[in-house]
């Protein structure tokens, strides 16, 4: 398996970041990717990207060397009841993608029952698509509750290859939530959480991890071209083909 595009990244926009827009496409290019979500930290994150920057109505054309480049945000979940980074909801709107994760500068670890709170307000955020990295073991929630519903409510998961480097303990966490999804049939992509050019697409031990948990090729989102292609069109009306 091997995915085709990349759908959370940072830019310089965040500023614990080190690359620009540009040299992010560049990694996606090198990578041979045809897509890249760009999801920098909403403006709740201490570094994150100004509202404003939210608001630039897709300041770059749709393509850039060849890479179709998707316009998101990684949105903050906020305590105590699972807000978002408030940005206008004009702009929110038309972004293209959007994840939201837990962040502890923005959130502090509570216990499983806060967090189920929380996660459940996300669920049904309709300006929400994605949950990133859910694995975080500070971040306990009731997991099969959570993946159980995501279809419902139209919700993707993210299996993010930094956690299994950064964060303590995801592996074991995020592979119970690849088997829940493999169970439920939940689509899922799989993701680097770059924050520099040269982390682009490195997604070798997420892709294990999917792999070891028995999720069907069928259900990465980003694996296939096409299958891509489909989820936007039908989500956001992206067409990344053209």
């Amino acid at each position: 398996m091997k995915i085709v595009a990349d759908l959370h990244t940072h830019t310089s926009a965040s500023t614990h970041a080190y690359s620009s827009l540009r040299e992010m496409v560049q990694g996606a290019k090198r990578q041979g990717h045809i897509a890249i979500a760009i999801t920098d930290h909403g403006p709740a994150m201490a570094d994150g990207a100004h509202k404003w920057h939210f608001g630039a109505r897709r300041p770059f054309p749709n393509r850039i060397d060849g890479v179709y480049v998707l316009w998101g945000i990684e949105y903050n979940i906020l305590p105590p009841n699972g807000g978002i980074d408030p940005i206008r909801l004009d702009d929110a709107e038309a972004l293209d993608y959007t994840i939201a994760s837990f962040h502890e500068p923005c959130y502090s670890p509570a216990d499983a029952r806060a967090h189920d709170i929380a996660l459940d307000t996300i669920l049904k955020n309709p300006l929400v698509m994605c949950f990133g990295h859910l694995g975080n073991r500070k971040f306990p929630f009731d997991k099969e509750k959570l993946i159980s519903q995501c279809n419902q409510y139209g919700k993707i998961v993210e299996i993010n290859d930094n956690s299994t480097r950064v964060r303590k303990g995801s592996w074991e966490n995020c592979l119970e939530i690849a088997k829940l999804c493999a169970h439920y049939r939940v689509p899922v992509v799989v993701t680097s959480d770059a924050h520099a050019e040269f982390a682009v697409g490195r997604v070798d031990a997420a892709l294990e991890l999917v792999q070891e948990a028995g999720v069907p090729e069928e259900l990465v989102l980003n694996a296939d071209e096409n299958r891509l292609r489909n989820f936007l069109l039908a989500r956001r009306g992206i067409d990344i083909f053209a």
